[in-house]
């Protein structure tokens, strides 16, 4: 019976902590730090040896500027109770606030001593340092338990502190220590490295990195470091030397066609098509499977169009005619077919010969997506020689194969755009209106734009006349007659000025300047749309678009202001995100992790 009571006053005793604890906790978070010390005092009258409360009291004196009681209740409490990793490290704590760098570190060494018994409390009082700043002990106390416990691994925690003391070696070589403990966690280091690793290889963070990963594969050499340092040349748009480490991988393990495939492509769009196909010929000669060759062959081919010299084109032809008879028409094979038949049409200039080789895929065994985007490329076809009305008719076989479907949408799409040429925008903007809540961001956006264009040019103006016209010039830029569509865009400009139509037609011209590459005719175009149509529908595209150009020119403060007034004007951008990046970068913000 003497043991029941015994027992039922010791719990009473600890709910009755645990209540008062938690009311003394609500007191401190909510400021009234008056109550909180007295709340946690009272607990200690009834309970001198409860940890909770001296901690409390502890912070309590310190948010009152009460530091001499701080520290006699806290030496008080590590003499009660000397195993007490928490206090300990309380104490040291209340040191370094109170300017005690000295008494500080020798106190943090006896929370270190503590650790070294108690590894699995390293978390906490990693956290308990980084709530002060103590990035360096937080550091020290992870290394501890990680030393202890190789299972409670805190690499990547460690890397983040290193990144934020601007120890850039050390905290890559954390950050590797944590992917080949986790590889779950290379995609989020790769985010994180984005925010130190430019494009310049003699950056500061470039070299550390290099310097790192070269010690790191040095020490014990695995293949992420091979993965790594490819990641890092492309980021240094060296791709030659990407391709070196990815070609490295693939011999060490028979492994990695898909990562040199990808390399290729981001060659090419980094304008090195010489490495790309040099890439693109190793995956062919050791693609794993058929796909992979078919791919790479089309990869090499499109290369070779965007060459756009028409002395080459009767050779294109008779490669892709080789490849189809070797691979014949199957559902690996259709990318390599529309390629083919949009070459013919488009760039050979023949639409029987392309409509005649598509026409015979309808009754192929392929899916009704496909089939869909055979349909689509058909009317295509039929654009090219202005007849809209046959274009409709496969536009819309596709959308009713695959609705509610990104390739449904592009083909609904499509037939707003046929119809816009012809000059129905009444039809053309009831099928853009459906689009606006598409599930492409890109086709929604393209339908808002093209929507508000129609709107803009057909209240004012009822014969539509200079609205025909820039429907002409997008027609012509679709049939590939750049040209005959900048022409169009002149008389435009020419006929139509300070009409509604003017800004669309500078930035469409501008967009063709930059391709002719004659940057300073597409800035004064640009500064034209600010300066007449300051609240332009595309006002933003028009600042991206000279943000660009000047980062292209290496005039920085000019590119910062232009996306500033992305940023700061236009929240709704489509751009913002990629603007606010290229800001910062500019800026030269300090990340801070």
């Amino acid at each position: 019976m003497r043991f029941i009571v015994l027992l039922y006053f010791l719990l009473a005793t600890y709910c009755l902590s645990a209540q008062s604890i938690s009311l003394a906790n609500r007191y401190y978070n909510n400021g009234d730090f008056e109550k909180a010390l007295y709340t946690f005092q009272s607990i200690r009258k009834h309970n001198p040896n409860y940890a909770p409360a001296i901690l409390g009291m502890a912070r309590s004196y310190r948010q009152l500027d009460r530091f001499e009681d701080a520290f006699g209740t806290l030496k008080q409490g590590a003499t009660l109770l000397p195993e007490d990793i928490n206090i300990a490290t309380e104490l040291g704590i209340t040191h370094h606030l109170a300017k005690q760098p000295d008494l500080a570190q020798q106190q943090f060494e006896k929370t270190f001593e503590l650790l070294d018994k108690k590894p699995n409390y390293g978390s906490f009082i990693g956290q308990e340092f980084k709530k002060y700043n103590l990035l360096k002990e937080a550091i020290r106390a992870y290394e501890i338990s990680t030393k202890h416990n190789p299972m409670m691994n805190f690499s990547y925690d460690i890397g983040l502190l290193y990144g934020q003391l601007g120890e850039f070696e050390h905290m890559f070589s954390a950050y590797f220590d944590a992917m080949l403990n986790k590889p779950s966690l290379i995609r989020i280091v790769k985010r994180r490295l984005d925010e130190f690793i430019e494009e310049d290889p003699e950056n500061e963070a470039n070299i550390s990195f290099r310097k790192a990963l070269l010690k790191k594969n040095q020490q014990e050499p695995n293949v992420l470091y091979n993965e790594f340092l490819s990641w890092l040349f492309v980021q240094q748009k060296q791709y030659r030397k990407a391709f070196a480490q990815e070609r490295a991988i693939f011999i060490k393990t028979e492994d990695g066609i898909p990562q040199l495939f990808n390399l290729a492509k981001t060659a090419k769009e980094g304008g090195d098509t010489e490495t790309a196909i040099e890439i693109l010929d190793f995956v062919i000669e050791n693609a794993p499977s058929e796909g992979y060759e078919i791919n790479a062959h089309r990869e090499l081919l499109l290369i070779e169009i965007e060459k756009r010299e028409p002395k080459t084109y009767a050779s294109i032809a008779e490669d892709y005619e080789e490849l189809i008879e070797k691979f014949q028409a199957s559902p690996s094979t259709l990318e390599l077919l529309l390629d083919y038949a949009r070459f013919v049409g488009f760039y050979q200039n023949d639409f029987s010969k392309a409509a005649k080789f598509l026409k015979p895929l309808l009754k192929e065994r392929f899916n009704r997506m496909a089939k869909a985007r055979i349909e689509i490329l058909m009317g295509d076809l039929f654009v090219l020689e202005n007849r809209f009305n046959k274009a409709l008719i496969y536009y819309t076989k596709a959308q009713h194969k695959t609705e509610n479907n990104p390739i449904g949408q592009e083909a609904r799409f499509k037939v707003a755009k046929a119809s816009y040429y012809k000059g129905d925008f009444d039809w053309a903007k009831s099928q853009l209106h459906v689009l606006k809540t598409a599930t492409s961001q890109l086709i929604a956006n393209d339908a808002m734009q093209l929507a508000i264009l129609i709107d803009d040019n057909t209240q004012e103006d009822t014969t539509y006349t200079a609205l025909k016209l820039f429907a002409k010039a997008d027609l012509l830029k679709f049939q590939e007659q750049p040209q005959e569509a900048f022409d169009v865009y002149n008389e435009i400009l020419k006929d139509h000025r300070n009409t509604s139509i003017e800004d669309e037609t500078l930035l469409e011209q501008a967009k063709m300047f930059v391709e002719r590459e004659q940057p300073k005719k597409a800035i004064e175009n640009l500064k034209k749309v600010i300066e007449f149509h300051p609240s332009s529908f595309l006002i933003d595209d028009v600042y991206f678009m000279l943000g660009n150009i000047y980062l292209s020119q290496e005039k920085e403060t000019e590119a910062k202001d232009a996306f500033e007034k992305v940023i700061f004007n236009h929240a709704d951008s489509i751009h913002f995100v990629e603007a606010r990046k290229k800001y910062r970068k500019l800026r030269g913000d300090e990340i801070v992790n």
